[in-house]
């Protein structure tokens, strides 16, 4: 982790940013289950003050990824495998749910943005398809765009789902799920009748306000995309 990209911001932004720093190392194992922490330690990695990090360790707190182990000392929590999966059972549920409030919800503008993004998405595949098919080496550039763009399409149905309540849940359960693996996901992507269309099908239900079908669809296409950059 890196501090770069912090040193301007305000001591409540640090706050937030500190905290979506450890949420996403604690993701993907960057800070392991069960691993030791401290807020000087953490501070530093950061390059903050340990001011924002307590604060941030405090919200963790609250979301049970980390505890405490004493009165200055702390850990990542530690979660059996089974505990774990079910935890991502319940995620994928909670992807369900709000893909439906999204079919109940949506409107015309917001149909109109997802449209504009797969718009944006569907030449960036078939090139990365074209590629990959040769045997070439896909582009890190493209790859970084068409996985923004599908980030984009994701959180615009979160969005329309219209329920922070549920969103909240969401977020929290996807803290403790591994991060995908940009070349895993990609590859994912590759795949006809896969994981890509299923945005266009999830499209196709949102605009019939399909509750049932919105659901289906979103429960099976699985975790977002990653950050490739």
């Amino acid at each position: 982790m890196t501090g770069a990209a912090l040193s301007h911001l305000t001591s409540e932004t640090l706050a937030d940013q500190a905290y979506a720093a450890l949420r996403l190392a604690i993701a993907n194992g960057e800070l392991a289950w069960g691993e030791k922490i401290t807020e000087r330690g953490l501070a530093t990695r950061l390059a903050v003050s340990p001011t924002p990090v307590r604060e941030a360790l405090r919200r963790l707190e609250q979301d049970r990824l980390v505890e405490r182990t004493g009165p200055r000392s702390l850990r990542v929590v530690r979660l059996s495998p089974e505990t774990l999966a079910e935890i991502r059972e319940v995620e994928v549920q909670l992807q369900g749910v709000t893909a439906r409030f999204a079919a109940r919800h949506i409107d015309a503008e917001t149909l109109a943005q997802l449209e504009s993004v797969l718009a944006e998405a569907d030449p960036l595949r078939a090139t990365l398809v074209r590629i990959n098919d040769a045997g070439g080496t896909l582009p890190p550039e493209t790859v970084q765009r068409l996985l923004a763009a599908l980030r984009r399409f994701h959180t615009i149905v979160e969005e329309a789902g219209a329920n922070p309540v549920v969103a909240g849940l969401l977020e929290q359960a996807r803290a403790f799920s591994p991060a995908v693996r940009v070349e895993s996901a990609v590859a994912q992507l590759m795949v006809t009748d896969g994981p890509y269309e299923e945005h266009h099908l999830l499209l196709q239900a949102l605009h019939a306000h399909d509750e049932s079908r919105a659901e289906q669809i979103a429960r099976h296409h699985g975790t977002p995309p990653p950050d490739a950059s």
